[in-house]
């Protein structure tokens, strides 16, 4: 049974991250595709891998963004946003990638500004989709695209990945705190929930398939 068909440990419920080169992988392709077709469905499948895997934010924090709120940021430039389960205020940077999706997007679908950027036909852009919805389009989008994956599909593989992606990145750089320091950044309130976000036990015994 290959391992994308199941999840480990026989639970499927559990969500496990991509590794960042499917990220920028499919994050590339879904660019390529809203180029070749500028059709909201695609702008939106788009732009939910992008502000997923590159904010991080919890999925209800995700739903409650206005194209407002990011159309008007330069690159590199730092915003707040007041995570709503635990009230906490989120610090969040304008990535260069990110800003071309969403100028690239916008510019080409025109929506209203003070939309929601994740909206349904019936909700035109005065109410978020739900949560249920928003999940059943990204599994949809993930089995289109034959993106190997782990575990259950849902708006948690992406801010998960955005947490391993951050701090791989950073212990390559030669940042041993990254762990620590990402672990403030999206507000846990422990390092040991950050790792449990990692499945680094999971990943560490898989890597044993590779010894030479």
């Amino acid at each position: 049974m290959k391992t994308n068909e199941i999840g480990l440990n026989n639970n499927k419920r559990t969500t496990y991250p991509m590794d960042w080169d499917s990220v920028i992988s499919l994050e590339s392709r879904l660019l390529r595709e809203f180029k070749d077709n500028m059709c909201k469905r695609k702008g939106m499948e788009l732009m939910m891998v992008s502000v997923g895997v590159r904010l991080g934010l919890r999925i209800i924090d995700t739903l409650s963004l206005r194209w407002c709120d990011l159309v008007d940021l330069e690159i590199g430039e730092k915003f707040v946003r007041l995570e709503q389960k635990t009230q906490k205020n989120r610090i969040l940077v304008m990535s260069s990638k990110l800003k071309e999706v969403v100028d690239f997007v916008y510019t080409n679908l025109n929506p209203n500004k003070n939309h929601f950027i994740f909206t349904s036909q019936k909700g035109k852009g005065k109410e978020p989709i739900c949560i249920q919805t928003f999940n059943r389009k990204l599994k949809e989008l993930i089995k289109s695209k034959k993106v190997k994956c782990i575990g259950n599909v849902s708006s948690h593989l992406l801010r998960k990945s955005f947490v391993v992606g951050s701090i791989r990145k950073g212990f390559e750089n030669g940042d041993y705190l990254s762990l620590v320091k990402v672990s403030r950044l999206i507000n846990h309130n422990s390092v040991s929930t950050t790792i449990k976000y990692t499945n680094f036990e999971t990943n560490q015994m898989l890597d044993l398939y590779e010894l030479n």
